[in-house]
């Protein structure tokens, strides 16, 4: 009997059948596992369920995925582990290095760990150059950088008023949480983060007004 041969091409679309089987096969069986984690018994231990997705976090298909479902898990039971929070935040910015949401999270999960503040700016900037237009990440970056003013270098300076201007108009009451923290900040800063206003240019008198500087 002759020997049938594939061409090429028949060769190449039997191989990205197969890719795409897999990856549809991977997705089904992480998310089958999502809904028996996630909507599972309420007394499971979280080590026991983490274990249980942690596996998937190298699989190409669903790794996003299950690195994101790991965090969901742990800031809904133990919202403080910021050593644990930190750890999977940096695996979804290695995995996913355009996650704004990401870098955004890790900034503060390395303020508040205590880091270096060039760590926690790395992060920062990260957030700024992969998102730079994002309104909600806007107004997280803005809500950091005025709790942090007087940490930051004049750069990241210019970030924060650039965010807190760009999103000033965003619902979820984005000037009144900015007026809430300069309320609490010295006179000193208050005028500091005023001038910062002014030399953008872009800040108006009414600007000025809502955020009570």
């Amino acid at each position: 009997m002759a020997t049938r041969r594939l061409s090429a091409a028949a060769f190449a679309l039997l191989v990205a059948f197969g890719l795409t089987a897999y990856s549809g096969a991977n997705i089904l069986g992480f998310q089958a596992l999502a809904n028996r984690v996630w909507y599972g018994p309420a007394d499971q231990p979280l080590e026991i369920a983490l274990g249980s997705v942690s596996g998937w976090t190298n699989t190409s298909s669903v790794a996003t995925a299950a690195q994101n479902l790991m965090l969901k898990m742990i800031t809904a039971e133990t919202p403080r582990d910021y050593a644990a929070i930190q750890n999977v935040l940096e695996e979804i910015a290695a995995t996913s290095p355009t996650s704004t949401s990401a870098w955004a999270a890790l900034a503060e999960v390395r303020k508040a760990r205590g880091a270096s503040m060039e760590s926690v700016l790395e992060a920062f900037r990260m957030s700024r150059l992969t998102g730079s237009h994002e309104g909600d990440i806007m107004m997280r970056r803005a809500i950091f950088g005025l709790k942090h003013w007087d940490e930051l270098l004049e750069r990241d300076r210019q970030t924060v008023v650039q965010d807190l201007l760009g999103s000033f108009g965003e619902e979820h009451g984005a000037h009144e949480r900015y007026r809430d923290i300069l309320a609490q900040k010295s006179q000193t800063e208050r005028d500091d983060i005023r001038a910062a206003l002014l030399a953008s240019g872009f800040a108006s008198k009414d600007v000025l007004q809502a955020l009570g500087v």
